[in-house]
């Protein structure tokens, strides 16, 4: 699942899941369904405010949405902000709305958000307890105040400070986000399972003998995050082309348009199986091999250079990056320095030569760079995978 910006084309599916809870009498206070015609005025003046809309998106699909208002419209109340949250029924008791919650709560300093509150109805028991589980308390008590189908319902005002007051509290929101990721790594490892009986496991299998180093797993999982992710991809040290490929059968699978950048600075390897005399010659000619020149942008360039910076930057645009490949050299922290204010929130990052044996001049500060990103709250781990890869998120918005 990835948490993303809305966008208007996500309206009617807003829309869909906000009209399921109207019967129910349980979430929102409208009696009757509404309308795209209706929301559009709503939903573009809540693009034009200062905080955020946002989706959840489970494989191309909007499952859930989140969004802030002003609580009150005078000066003194603008750093206290109403956050709604809408499930598809589909997804409900998933930990879908808690994993917005949690991002919200997250983001909220930043925003300059200085309390959150939710009105939830009295009867609306699981929104209570997941509000009170993520360290709200109650701050209002309205009896009565709602007529659903002639039944007096009462309005609770959960209430928090951000960030929060009690350590206790966000003691629990680190456990929360551990629990999180630990479901978040065993679904990768069911994911690779499931993989070995798809037919893109042996088109895997031949990219991986012809053209890279990294193991069969990682350049599944990398054929699976461009699949997926629906932002753009973005590849620092593309070599021959081996996780091109794979990104690149990723992006044509998926059906939806999306940028693939390899950049590559070229040279030469002397390798048993990969050696070569002109990589970015190698590499071309690999992509055009495969059919998948037309859907990668290849650019030749140190990815550290202002010339490449900028290339990428243009070749991107507004859009950001949902997946990293970065298999360059041993200065990780240098290049995710150089692009990450164009990572999306939650960011697949797949990182080789975390793990050698001995000292490795590549491999030791590669992990130095990781493993202090990872403890400054920049990247979020999610497991090693192959024989040397780190696979996680990018996390430096919850820092």
């Amino acid at each position: 699942m990835i948490i993303r910006d809305a966008v208007e084309a996500d309206l009617p599916t807003i829309v869909e899941i906000y009209n399921a809870t109207v019967p129910t009498r349980m979430v929102t206070a409208e009696l009757e369904p509404t309308t795209v015609e209706a929301r559009l005025p709503w939903f573009r003046e809540h693009s034009s405010e200062h905080y955020p809309f946002w989706v959840a998106e489970s494989e191309g699909r909007v499952i859930a949405w989140l969004d802030f208002k002003r609580f009150l419209p005078r000066s003194a109340y603008r750093g206290t902000v109403e956050i709604s949250v809408y499930v598809d029924e589909e997804f409900r008791r998933r930990g879908v709305g808690q994993r917005l919650l949690e991002q919200a709560i997250a983001r909220a300093p930043s925003l300059g958000i200085t309390a959150l509150v939710g009105l939830i109805f009295g009867h609306n028991e699981p929104s209570l307890k997941l509000f009170q589980s993520l360290g709200f308390e109650r701050w209002g008590f309205f009896p009565g105040v709602a007529q659903l189908d002639g039944v007096e319902r009462d309005l609770v005002v959960m209430g928090q400070h951000c960030p929060p007051r009690a350590t206790a509290i966000a003691r629990s929101l680190v456990q929360s986000r551990i629990n999180n990721q630990f479901n978040d790594s065993q679904s990768l490892m069911y994911l690779l399972m499931q993989y070995r009986h798809e037919p893109i496991h042996s088109k895997m299998l031949k990219i991986r003998d012809k053209y890279s180093m990294l193991h069969l797993d990682v350049l599944i999982l990398i054929y699976h995050f461009a699949k997926i992710c629906s932002d753009n991809i973005l590849e620092i040290g593309a070599f021959v082309g081996g996780a091109t490929i794979a990104a690149a059968f990723g992006v044509r699978d998926s059906g939806t348009p999306k940028k693939l950048i390899a950049i590559e600075p070229g040279g030469s390897v002397k390798h048993k199986r990969l050696g070569t005399r002109n990589i970015f010659r190698d590499l071309e000619r690999n992509l055009a091999r495969q059919r998948v020149s037309e859907l990668v942008t290849t650019i030749k360039g140190r990815s550290f250079d202002p010339a490449t910076i900028s290339a990428v930057n243009e070749t991107l645009g507004a859009d950001k990056v949902g997946l990293l490949i970065l298999d360059a050299d041993a200065a990780k922290r240098r290049d995710i320095e150089c692009y990450c204010d164009r990572f999306a929130d939650g960011c697949w990052m797949v990182i080789d030569d975390y793990y050698g044996i001995g000292t490795n001049a590549k491999i030791t500060p590669s992990r130095a760079d990781v493993e202090a990103l990872t403890a400054a709250g920049y990247l979020q781990p999610l497991g090693f995978y192959g024989w040397s890869t780190w696979v996680g998120r990018w996390g430096g918005l919850q820092r």
